[in-house]
């Protein structure tokens, strides 16, 4: 079956649970927002982060500037190994970047790309973690927060994810578009 129409079918099927990421403790603005002492609370012990839009405008080799100053923060109470970066296009130069700074912090690579649960699948089976102890932040409910959902992990939707129309304009209105017809199609405008 093909990622669109898989995608189609299951975003039918896990209406329900898409629609319940309105909830607040499923939205941050931004990632830099992300609370880790309430994921903790909720049984959190693994994080796994998408790159584009939630670390980086989409097509940036490496994250923005503030990143990594949260990044050090959340591994203050996420041992590195313990966080994952699960991209759709995970780039050389982005692991390189990771390998010098957060040695630790693993790319899953070699999967199938989200909404397929594999690379959560993958990171489950790598941890040796229960599905609900892993979350997912992603700044897309069709690939991403989908793809958490199928995994039975907790996901966490970006609401302010990081674009630049300067340099990609064309890229961004594309995504910004998905992204706004997804919401809308599940009453998450606001």
């Amino acid at each position: 079956m093909g990622r669109v129409s898989f995608t189609i079918k299951m975003s039918w099927y896990q209406r329900n649970k898409i629609k319940a990421i309105t909830q607040k403790k499923h939205q941050v603005e931004t990632v830099t927002q992300l609370n880790p002492d309430k994921l903790e609370k909720l049984g959190i012990r693994y994080i796994a982060l998408d790159f584009d839009g939630v670390l980086a405008p989409h097509g940036q080799p490496l994250p923005n500037q503030v990143i990594f100053a949260w990044l050090k923060l959340l591994c203050q109470k996420y041992p590195e190994q313990n966080i994952f970066i699960l991209s759709n296009k995970p780039t050389v130069a982005r692991a390189q970047y990771f390998a010098q700074h957060f040695p630790n912090i693993r790319f899953i690579d070699g999967v199938a790309k989200k909404p397929y649960p594999d690379g959560l699948l993958k990171i489950q089976e790598i941890a040796h973690c229960k599905s609900h102890e892993l979350a997912l932040i992603d700044d897309r409910l069709l690939t991403g927060c989908l793809a958490c959902i199928l995994a039975g992990s907790f996901p966490i939707l970006v609401t302010k994810p990081y674009h630049d129309y300067v340099r990609r304009p064309f890229q961004e209105s594309f995504f910004g578009l998905l992204r706004f017809v997804e919401k809308s199609i599940f009453g998450l405008r606001k």
